[in-house]
């Protein structure tokens, strides 16, 4: 029985690359990326199923010029911003991603980010990368105690409520808007449901875990910004266009916010915004929240899992649409 083929428009890491092609006939560019539908529509010619990372932009075009054959994206991650999903359900084509796998890795991150903004470590290691071994020893350079302040958690999915759960160990006072808050969460996590506009003017810290629709792009604008406390601290691991980064760049120049952290960023996949990343009070990761050999392994195999199921059942364990 011939094998199922799978296209893929980027080389794959040579460990998932194995597994797949155990099963598969993977098909990847001969480079490190295919660019354009066309050349990518090629590739797929015959292809069952399609794989792709978050940096995959499958978009419209992308998806109208696959073969009749693909009946499968298989995407890696949580988020499924970069496939258009409305593109893939006129053709018919079911999505899948892999959740949950990596909730803890992006709490635990989450949690690193909220410490080290609001400690202003980012200030600190550059002050010890110089040799002086007691820096910010005056007022203006201290940063803030996380025990005992309000977070604010925008999105109450898996890993907003792993951040809470996080969160308890600090003593610090939850607040959450959720599209659907409930009692349980309440309860099982000692938090409360707000309307957006009070989290946004009572939290401390404000963290988000939303995913990337229409409605939630730029989020957090200048409008919001500008009703937020001077000492706030903002925490970005969901997304990068959620927030505004030109009007985050401006409140944090003026000190109009206290720090944020931030693990993604508005203008992905390409550089971090210079002026963003040189401000002191801005502690930036490169996208790794997910970026543990255990998070990626759980991935892969969720990933497989996926494929295998929708091959032998017609359905995804995770299916998207």
């Amino acid at each position: 029985m011939a094998k199922h083929i799978i296209a893929t428009p980027r080389r794959l890491p040579d460990a998932l690359a194995g597994m797949l092609k155990m099963k598969y006939d993977v098909r990847e560019p001969e480079g490190d990326v295919i660019s354009g539908a066309d050349q990518f529509a090629a590739l797929a010619a015959g292809a069952d199923a399609i794989f792709a990372t978050a940096f995959d932009a499958l978009d419209a075009g992308v998806i109208e010029a696959l073969p009749a054959s693909v009946k499968l994206i298989a995407s890696i991650g949580v988020g499924v911003d970069h496939i258009d999903l409305e593109a893939a359900s006129a053709r018919a084509i079911t999505v899948s991603n892999t959740p949950e796998v990596t909730t803890d890795c992006l709490a635990d991150a989450t949690i690193g980010l909220i410490i080290a903004a609001c400690r202003r470590f980012r200030e600190g290691l550059d002050i010890a990368k110089t040799g002086e071994g007691r820096g910010m020893l005056t007022p203006d350079s201290w940063g803030q105690r996380v025990t005992g302040r309000t977070l604010g958690i925008i999105g109450m999915g898996n890993v907003g409520r792993a951040v809470a759960k996080r969160a308890q160990g600090f003593d610090l006072n939850i607040i959450y808007t959720t599209p659907r808050p409930t009692p349980e969460i309440d309860q099982a996590y000692n938090a409360r449901a707000v309307e957006f506009d009070e989290l946004v003017k009572t939290a401390d810290i404000i963290s988000l875990h939303c995913p990337l629709k229409e409605q939630t792009r730029h989020l957090i604008n200048g409008d919001v910004l500008a009703r937020m406390k001077p000492s706030a601290v903002i925490i970005n691991i969901s997304r990068g266009p959620v927030i505004d980064e030109t009007a985050l760049i401006d409140a944090l120049k003026s000190k109009r916010i206290f720090a944020a952290g931030l693990d993604v960023f508005e203008t992905e996949p390409g550089e971090i915004r210079k002026e963003l990343r040189n401000l002191p009070n801005v502690f930036c990761l490169p996208h790794i929240a997910s970026a543990t050999w255990e998070s990626r392994a759980a991935m892969a195999q969720r990933l497989l899992a996926n494929i295998d199921a929708f091959f032998e059942t017609g359905a995804p364990i995770d299916r998207v649409i």
